[in-house]
C-alpha cells in the first residue's frame, strides 16, 4: 500500500495537531484497516483451533466428530 499524500496542520507553536487527505485516501486507509482487523480475528481463531487439538490429542478435552459438527449445522 501506497501511503497516501498527507498536509499537516499545526499549531502556533508549529506542533503537527490534525492531518488532512484526500477522502478517497481516507476510505483506502479504513478498508485497509478493516482487512487488518478481519486478519487478527480469524488468526485468533485458528490459534484457538490448533490449541484445541493439542488439547484434544493429549486428552484434556472431548472432540467432536465430524457427524456431530455437521449435525450441528
Amino acid at each position: 500500500m501506497v501511503l497516501p499524500q498527507t498536509n499537516y496542520v499545526v499549531d502556533s507553536q508549529g506542533q503537527k495537531v490534525f492531518v488532512q487527505l484526500a477522502v478517497q485516501d481516507w476510505e483506502n486507509l479504513v478498508k485497509e484497516l478493516n482487512r487488518l482487523e478481519n486478519l487478527l480475528a480469524f488468526k485468533a481463531k485458528l490459534k484457538d483451533a490448533f490449541r484445541e487439538v493439542r488439547q484434544i490429542k493429549r486428552g484434556e478435552i472431548q472432540g467432536v466428530s465430524l457427524s456431530d459438527l455437521i449435525d450441528e449445522l
